[in-house]
């Protein structure tokens, strides 16, 4: 899963809308539009690490790392 659909997924766990989502991670929504943009969108942005960590953060999220071998981890 890449960080565009975690952030999807997260969003629509905890009911978010984009301002809310922005506010959270202490960005522009025009940010936030850019990261949910379709990948072949010319506005699209990669969502970063550290947004994604700092929204698990702020909703505490439990995130269970990845072992080493399994499949999930080398998606």
């Amino acid at each position: 899963m890449n960080n565009r659909e975690k952030l999807i997924d997260m969003m629509h766990e905890h009911a978010l809308e984009r301002r809310e989502l922005a506010e959270l991670v202490c960005v522009d929504r025009h940010t936030v539009d850019g990261w949910l943009a379709p990948a072949e969108s010319s506005r699209h942005v990669e969502v970063p690490e550290m947004a994604i960590e700092l929204l698990q953060l702020k909703l505490g999220v439990t995130v269970v790392p990845a072992r080493s071998g399994d499949s999930a981890a080398e998606e």
